[in-house]
């Protein structure tokens, strides 16, 4: 797996961990440093489980039932993963959903409700990630970068901008995603040929 195709798919999954956080960085009073600072460590921390997690449990799984031609099933079977987890980004850009729009201050407990819902895919995105050999130390070193840089970014870009960037995040996401997805597929007819 190339190291360009590992930063892609982390980038396309870290939109939407984004927009979360723009929207409620926006609805903020005020930006607590230290509290941010808390939800940025529980993020990088959900995210690297949930990550691990599918990883392992995929590796678990292709040890128990190998296939004949496992790279080819599992190239094939992580692209759909990642085109897949494009499309419910876009669902997302596309589905304008309710914002309630007041300055409050938010829970810790509605950042990991935020943050578990966002991490569910993450196990999926750890599951292509397996099939395509990726190398886990490498993979979660780029998860904490990201994580670390999508909840700053979003706090702070909500607080100051608003959230109407939402829908333009995940519809990159939904690029980057699909474009790796493709080329995942591309590459490995390539070398069937």
């Amino acid at each position: 797996m190339k190291w360009v195709e590992c930063i892609l798919i982390i980038a396309g999954i870290s939109f939407d961990m984004l927009a979360s956080m723009e929207v409620q960085g926006a609805m903020l009073q005020e930006i607590k440093k230290k509290k941010l600072l808390g939800v940025t460590s529980l993020v990088v921390l959900l995210q690297c489980i949930f990550f691990i997690g599918g990883y392992v449990g995929s590796y678990l799984l292709s040890k128990v039932t190998p296939l004949k031609d496992a790279n080819q099933v599992g190239y094939f079977i992580s692209a759909v993963i990642f085109l897949l987890l494009g499309l419910r980004l876009l669902v997302k850009a596309i589905r304008r959903e309710f914002v309630d729009e007041c300055r409050k201050e938010i829970t810790v407990k509605q950042y990991v409700r935020i943050i578990a819902v966002s991490s569910i895919y993450t196990i999926f995105a750890g599951i292509g990630c397996q099939m395509l050999g990726a190398n886990l130390l490498y993979m979660v070193i780029i998860i904490i970068a990201f994580s670390f840089l999508d909840v700053f970014a979003g706090i702070y870009g909500g607080y100051h901008f608003g959230f109407e960037a939402k829908t333009k995040w995940y519809a990159v996401g939904t690029i980057i995603l699909w474009f790796t997805g493709v080329e995942i597929i591309v590459r490995n007819l390539m070398t069937i040929m």
